[in-house]
């Protein structure tokens, strides 16, 4: 009797990087209109901004 091997499907990353700044985002959710929730490290401080899903390609 053959085997085959199954295949799992990978899990997808909320990892992003600014196309502007190649800074490394995190993908909080998809709003309307094209548009996406990042949050980025600023140091200690998480800040929170809302930018084009065209401005972000995966990490």
């Amino acid at each position: 009797m053959r085997k085959t091997a199954t295949t799992t499907p990978t899990a997808r990353s909320d990892q992003y990087r600014l196309n502007a700044t190649g800074r490394r985002v995190t993908l909080l959710e998809h709003l309307g209109g094209g548009d996406v929730r990042i949050a980025m490290d600023s140091g200690r401080i998480t800040r929170e901004d809302i930018v084009s899903a065209r401005d972000i390609t995966p990490a």
